[in-house]
């Protein structure tokens, strides 16, 4: 598996440091599977996604699973990858670093 760059970067042992995979580019749409270390991270990454759409009035496809969620984006109007998508990709990936690094210390 080709892991990216890591969302936090650790000042200690108690914080939780999680890979994440890159942004894989299908022929029309861009793909990027989360992963957390809870259920209540991965709800908290999820809601966060869901108040975005509605702000921007872009949404992706969710897979959730146990712990992870796999974003899959696509402009369907024209079953390409375009700007929008590309913006979406880069919030969605501020907030997992937002909601990974906040809420693990807060714990």
């Amino acid at each position: 598996m080709d892991f990216g760059r890591l969302p936090v970067m650790p000042r200690g042992r108690d914080v939780p440091v999680i890979a994440t995979d890159k942004w894989k580019k299908s022929e029309n749409s861009l793909i990027k599977t989360y992963k957390f270390i809870s259920n209540e991270l991965r709800n908290d990454f999820v809601r966060q996604l869901l108040i975005h759409e509605e702000t921007v009035g872009h949404h992706a496809t969710m897979t959730l699973q146990y712990e992870s969620i796999t974003l899959t984006l696509q402009t369907h109007d024209v079953e390409q990858v375009t700007e929008l998508d590309k913006e979406y990709a880069k919030a969605a990936d501020e907030l997992y670093k937002d909601v990974v690094y906040s809420l693990s210390h807060d714990r």
